[in-house]
């Protein structure tokens, strides 16, 4: 019997201050510079007990029982911001203070607290081994967080698995000259999920704001009494996400542990999915919604690993192969099935992604590029363009030759009207990979090692949405060479054109979702590599040095793809709790690239 505890506690605190210069230069740059100084602070703790029991007991039944409890605090802190515009010596540090700005209505100065919030949870596993051959594991969590209201804090989540290690039987006995371990598994579990970025959900909050919440009560135009209104809803009905996965695997290692590998099958529903409550307008826009349970959403797929370690003389090697495939599928959203959830993109005028049951979440939905507009009389044969009506189109359909011609999907009724709008937008891209692949690989020659790690993502697409600013005459900016060189020209060939006319009223070309953002995001990485030489111990013993070992690592040093953006590996435009990052899964809107780096370093053992 074992009892351990331990007690961990983060302190983050972060100082900073900039200045906003003016750009002349930026095609959107602001009229002044703003200067802003901030400060902040957190804590958060965690504290963990476990009681632990392992017994044996005639020598064929091994049994080891864990109980614990966990409780956590977090969102302990503060923070803070000002600032203020219009420096006139921007270049001057000896200015970068609050005071040197206008103290005017652009003026800024906020605090806030960060949110306190605490969990505590029960948990129990117990490992049950009969003879080495079968194998139970039991695990429950009882889990308390502070977001939730009352009647809902607390969530219960069981797991279980069995194993069975068919190499042990004895009808295995003639396989054992090749083959050392063969282990079927299988297993069910319930986990929880409770993060969402506001620590009450479960209460309205109340904000103020002088501009719409205080009033003159005495009606002498003098001054105005404070104020408060609803900043965000409440809702005490909503509870932990839950999740509940099956999973059947296949281990095996043989070849006298030079060969292993492992197969298996997973599917996984996430229930009460935690998303933010879809109210109408008629709820007033400007107040904050709460998140509620809806949605299900189910994840099936297969993992696959091979290992071969071996070696030949002064020869070693070890290579790990790795393969997984899934495919997602949203069961419901609402009580009515045709309600769907969009994601924006940048600067575009319609949505980018759709997320809609019985399809993957965040597909890319918009409209689907069939061609040019070659001449008038394909005009006035054509579907009524984008953002036009039948009246303009005969008065004047040059104006619409040389750009894009969309497909004519549906209408009101169903079923192609010949009018190109809304009801035409279509599923033109998915996401989600078919195939995702990993390859370590260790090469030891004598006292020289070599390691690397290959990555790729295949059948996957993405939305390049910086094509808005460099392949259209929608933003004052540098243009891209495919502008000048594939845009349609009239009286030419123009087989190998991928953008309309160049024309700088051409309003809608690029501002709606298209086929011509999505690319194939398919791509192979070669993530890290590392060549190493560990020096001979005869020649460290006159330093007293028991080893010693040089090496040179490169982190993303090699990339193939077909993307035409920075990078290819790319999941959601924004990453964080609660932004809603996987409804714009695959959207690129020009974050920064991975960084390629070199580094050189020294390990030594005294």
């Amino acid at each position: 019997l074992m009892f351990r505890t331990s007690f961990g506690l983060d302190y983050t605190n972060a100082y900073s201050y900039y200045i906003s210069k003016k750009d002349l230069e930026f095609s959107e740059s602001p009229s002044t510079n703003h200067f802003q100084e901030a400060s902040s602070f957190n804590f958060r703790w965690v504290w963990t007990n476990t009681l632990t029991y392992n017994k044996i007991f005639e020598d064929v039944h091994s049994l080891n029982v864990v109980l614990g409890t966990e409780a956590i605090r977090d969102g302990l802190g503060r923070s803070m911001n000002a600032r203020r515009y219009n420096y006139l010596m921007e270049d001057n540090t000896n200015t970068w203070v609050l005071d040197m700005g206008e103290n005017d209505n652009q003026r800024t100065n906020n605090s806030s607290y960060n949110g306190e919030f605490a969990l505590f949870g029960f948990f129990g596993r117990a490992d049950y081994t009969y003879a080495d051959k079968y194998l139970f594991t039991g695990i429950i969590r009882r889990d308390g967080v502070s977001r939730f209201a009352k009647k809902n804090r607390y969530g219960t989540f069981p797991s279980m698995s069995a194993g069975w290690r068919i190499s042990q039987e004895e009808f295995m006995e003639n396989s054992r000259n090749w083959l050392d371990d063969l282990k079927l598994r299988v297993g069910y579990g319930h986990t929880g999920n409770a993060e969402i970025p506001r620590a009450t959900n479960f209460a309205m909050l109340f904000g103020t704001n002088p501009e719409f919440t205080n009033y003159d009560l005495g009606g002498t135009n003098t001054g105005s009494t404070l104020g408060y209104r609803l900043a965000t809803y409440g809702n005490e009905d909503t509870r932990w996400e839950a999740t509940k996965m099956t999973n059947i695997g296949l281990d095996a290692t043989f070849g006298s542990g030079r060969f292993s590998t492992t197969f298996e099958y997973y599917n996984k529903v996430t229930s009460d999915m935690l998303i933010q409550a879809a109210y109408s307008a008629l709820a007033n826009t400007e107040i904050g919604k709460p998140y509620i349970n809806f949605g299900d959403m189910r994840n099936r797929g297969f993992d696959f690993s091979f290992n071969y370690r071996d070696r030949a003389g002064d020869f070693a090697w070890d290579l790990g192969l790795n393969l997984s495939t899934y495919k997602n599928k949203v069961l419901k959203l609402s009580e009515a099935d045709d309600y769907a959830i969009y994601g924006d993109g940048a600067r575009l005028s319609t949505s980018v992604t759709r997320t809609i049951k019985g399809e993957p979440i965040s597909q890319f939905f918009g409209y689907n590029i069939i061609g040019f507009y070659e001449d008038e009389d394909d005009v006035l044969e054509s579907p009524i363009p984008y953002a036009a009506d039948k009246a303009s189109v005969a008065d004047n359909p040059g104006a619409y030759v040389g750009k894009f011609k969309f497909q004519d999907v549906s209408g009101p009724e169903g079923v192609p009207d010949g009018v190109i709008n809304s009801y035409d937008r279509k599923v033109i891209g998915d996401p989600h990979p078919d195939l995702l692949a990993g390859l370590n690989a260790t090469l030891t020659y004598k006292n020289w090692d070599l390691t690397m790690f290959w990555y790729s993502s295949i059948g996957n697409d993405l939305f390049n949405n910086n094509k808005f600013f460099t392949d259209f005459p929608l933003f004052g900016g540098n243009r891209s060479t495919r502008m000048r060189d594939l845009s349609w020209r009239p009286g030419e060939d123009n087989s190998k054109a991928i953008l309309p006319i160049l024309d700088s009223s051409d309003s809608w070309g690029g501002s709606v979702t298209s086929s011509y953002y999505v690319e194939d995001g398919s791509f192979l990485k070669l993530k890290n590599l590392v060549v190493g030489y560990t020096f001979p111990k005869v020649l460290l013993e006159k330093i007293t040095i028991q080893n010693l070992r040089l090496y040179i690592q490169a982190e993303n040093l090699l990339t193939f793809t077909g993307y035409n953006g920075l990078d290819p590996e790319i999941t959601n435009m924004e990453t964080g709790t609660g932004n809603g990052a996987d409804l714009r899964r695959g959207l690129d809107a020009g974050g920064w690239p991975t960084t390629r780096r070199f580094l050189f370093g020294v390990n030594f053992e005294f």
